[in-house]
């Protein structure tokens, strides 16, 4: 009996005859396929529980005392009445044009102190001795409040958008400050010796080894950053201004407008989920060179 003879039908079927063509799914599509799925569960699952919660509170909202309310609408609203809040501050022209003022205040400050916190951290970073000289005064400076210095802030740079931009940038500043320092100290040592052993001159050092190596660091500084950027620039028009969308929160508090309160934290909520968004994009795409974890 020859070897083909003995062949079982199962072997012969695992060969492949010439010409033909594979139609199982590769084993990274199928991943690929599962991962989506689970992407779409978790999508409904969302959307479901949103739903269930907003007809909750419709309909379980009412003034107190009566039948089947368990909340207070003066004191929670519900979500009819915050959509027509929502309607009005549309129809009056006040929603789009603060929103556009809050968003001004939180990337021109972001920018700013992105950049100050960025080339401090890359600086400290680089000399120890004046890190170590300035590190009590940074360390000062970090644990005072922000809030605290929004009086400074007016004093120098008035009541307008300057003061709200400086409280914007401190805020940003120290978080960049830290992320770009600690990835400057995180540069294997051995790769700097070995370059220098090579006669590489300084901006080449930096150039090629210490921001590849702080890459990492800096942008997830910066991601962190963003949100909170905007959460300075409301805090700081909540004080002292007569525009932005916490001047309209502020407002609305003011008039014992609890719909028109929900509708400005709504269109907050919003604005911070689309600039988490935006940040994460930004991050997955710039360390999309970042190696992933193999799984067996």
């Amino acid at each position: 009996m020859t070897m083909s003879s003995r062949q079982s039908p199962a072997l012969a079927d695992r060969v492949q005859k010439p010409g033909a063509v594979s139609v199982a799914p590769s084993v990274s599509q199928q991943k690929k396929n599962k991962r989506f799925k689970q992407r779409v569960v978790t999508i409904v699952s969302q959307l479901v529980l949103l739903v269930a919660l907003l007809l909750l509170w419709e309909f379980g909202s009412g003034p107190p005392g009566q039948p089947g309310v368990f909340i207070d609408i003066f004191a929670m609203s519900k979500p009819s009445e915050i959509w027509g809040a929502l309607a009005t501050y549309a129809e009056r022209g006040v929603l789009w044009s603060n929103i556009a003022v809050t968003y001004k205040i939180t990337l021109i400050g972001f920018v700013i102190g992105a950049l100050i916190g960025f080339v401090f951290g890359l600086v400290l970073g680089l000399n120890r001795y004046l890190a170590a000289v300035l590190s009590p005064f940074i360390a000062a400076l970090y644990s005072t409040p922000r809030l605290a210095l929004i009086p400074v802030f007016i004093l120098w740079f008035g009541i307008g958008d300057g003061s709200k931009i400086a409280l914007v940038a401190s805020v940003v500043l120290f978080l960049v400050f830290f992320a770009t320092f600690a990835g400057v100290k995180d540069v294997d040592s051995e790769i700097l010796d070995r370059m220098r052993l090579m006669r590489a001159n300084g901006f080449d050092i930096g150039r090629k080894a210490i921001l590849p190596s702080a890459t990492n660091h800096i942008i997830e500084g910066l991601s962190v950053s963003g949100p909170m950027a905007l959460v300075a620039a409301v805090t700081a028009e909540m004080l002292s201004s007569n525009s932005g969308m916490g001047f309209l929160l502020v407002r609305a508090a003011g008039q014992f407008d609890t719909a028109g309160v929900f509708a400005s934290i709504t269109v907050l909520a919003i604005m911070g989920s689309l600039l988490m968004g935006v940040t994460k994009v930004a991050e997955t795409r710039l360390l999309r060179w970042r190696a992933t974890p193999r799984t067996n």
